[in-house]
């Protein structure tokens, strides 16, 4: 039995009101206090056919945001803009960051707490970089991946702290009426969310693999892949190169349920379930790729990588190892001074420093060394504009990062999709959390695909970079697994 005590919060009536002239819409929120929450609960019930849903949370799902039924839903494919509303489509042909630009500064609210309560959440893929920087070539592209996806919430679910918070915009120039009526929704949603998270959900769809996952490149392919990498920074073009190779397979049904076991039996400093119309995706990242809280901006380099051990002193060894690795330092501290590049293109003068460095950071398969930049954010810099400069992240494409991606994209001829992207929310307030896009899987119709990548450097050895595919893919490999076995259990 939940125990539910019930109050409208924060801003009131009085105090919104008096905002109606410095913006054109406000926030209405109502909140109310819970024992436990399960946010896949709500997807289910809500969005039985994952056609248009996305559950994100940070700090191991201590903050957790649920969207479901979207306001509106924006795409982005090649400069091709479709906004839908309902029933309604409005398509143009322009640069999304100028877009987004435009729609966030209409859009732009008071704040009123930490998180996600109004904005746009969803995902900008790792070829977003394409409309920050012109000159790099389009990517082959099999699948018809997007390359950004956000949800514009009707009401927007916050959890924190045993806190649900709702929170749904109204326009400013008809406020009396409009905050009668949203209270009044506010209240009514609450109270099916309320019979939602009571009632026990069945679980309709599991993932259901039809044949064996396979490597983009097998080990030859992938070697020569690393000789030419190696020659190229050799050449003076590159210091290093994230280069990815994804595994891929055909499936049915849907992600859901690894989302859902990701969330309750994996650590992670994020994790993450997307859906929309045929695409889904799943995760437990636990890489920052850009957070903007007020004014103070943050981003969390990891580079390096060891394999969890099977016993303690094994684990112990690898930690050693991986500490100690000149090979492991030397691409942490290219990585990290290309992080406070990135910080700084987006800081204040003088305000960006080195907070934490090198400290090791064990999660559920794999350890890595972590270090932490901050700075100021500039005055006038919109959300939009941060993600601009900062992806992709020099731990996904490399030092310099312009020379890496126009090599990524010349080995790899793929496109990359939302591995490597930002995932996560801007808030109309200005604030933005997104984690960089890896240790996921990600399904286009009825194909699924886990993408991992290894950092090259001089001393690479293409073996033993092979395997680390395996490490890095391992906590999403054996999820899926884990959830097609407790599917066929129950059948």
């Amino acid at each position: 039995m939940q125990s539910i005590c019930e109050v409208i919060t924060l801003l009131t009536k009085e105090e919104l009101q008096n905002l109606t002239s410095q913006y054109e819409y406000l926030p209405v929120r109502y909140q109310f206090s819970i024992d436990s929450f399960n946010p896949y609960k709500i997807v289910e019930s809500v969005d039985p056919n994952h056609q248009q849903s996305m559950v994100f949370s940070h700090d191991d799902g201590n903050a957790t945001t649920v969207i479901v039924d979207p306001k509106k839903i924006i795409t982005v494919l090649d400069n091709q803009i479709v906004v839908k509303e309902r029933d309604d489509v409005y398509q143009t042909t322009k640069n999304p960051i100028d877009f987004l630009n435009d729609y966030y500064q209409r859009h732009r609210t008071v704040k009123t707490a930490d998180g996600f309560h109004t904005g746009l959440i969803g995902y900008f893929g790792y070829d977003f970089s394409k409309y920050a920087h012109n000159h790099l070539p389009k990517t082959h592209d099999d699948l018809g991946l997007q390359d950004i996806e956000l949800f514009e919430p009707n009401i927007t679910i916050n959890y924190q702290n045993h806190e649900v918070t709702l929170t749904k915009l109204i326009p400013s120039n008809d406020f009396e009426q409009s905050f009668e009526q949203t209270q009044e929704e506010l209240k009514h949603f609450a109270t099916r969310l309320k019979q939602l998270l009571a009632e026990e959900v069945e679980t309709t769809e599991y993932v259901d693999i039809t044949e064996s996952f396979h490597n983009q490149f097998q080990q030859v392919e992938f070697s020569e892949k690393v000789d030419a990498v190696k020659r190229h920074i050799y050449d003076g073009d590159i210091f290093q190169m994230i280069l990815s190779n994804p595994y891929q397979t055909k499936a049915k049904g849907s992600l859901i349920n690894v989302g859902k076991y990701l969330e309750e039996n994996i650590y992670s400093p994020y994790h993450f379930y997307f859906a929309h119309d045929r695409f889904e995706a799943v995760g437990a990242s636990p890489e920052t790729l850009i957070q903007k809280t007020d004014d103070k901006l943050f981003s969390y380099p990891l580079a390096g990588t060891r394999r969890r051990g099977k016993t303690k002193e094994e684990d112990d060894f690898f930690a050693d190892e991986l500490r100690h690795s000149p090979k492991e330092q030397s691409e942490h501290n290219m990585l990290v001074d290309l992080g406070r590049n990135d910080v700084g293109n987006i800081s204040e003068i003088g305000t960006v420093k080195v907070t934490k460095y090198m400290e090791l950071l064990k999660f559920s398969n794999v350890m890595h060394l972590g270090s932490k930049v901050e700075g100021i954010a500039k005055k006038d810099i919109t959300p939009i504009d941060i993600i601009a400069k900062t992806l992709p992240a020099g731990t996904l494409s490399g030092a310099p990062k312009l020379s890496a991606m126009q090599i990524i994209r010349e080995l790899e001829q793929r496109k990359r999709g939302i591995y490597g992207g930002g995932i996560g929310y801007i808030d109309f307030s200005g604030d933005l959390d997104l984690c960089i896009g890896i240790r996921l899987a990600y399904k286009q119709d009825n194909n699924l695909v886990v993408h991992a990548g290894a950092g090259i450097v001089t001393s690479s050895d293409a073996h033993q970079e092979f395997h680390e595919f395996e490490n890095k893919s391992r906590v999403i490999m054996d999820a899926i697994k884990e959830v097609e076995a407790q599917h066929d259990f129950i059948n």
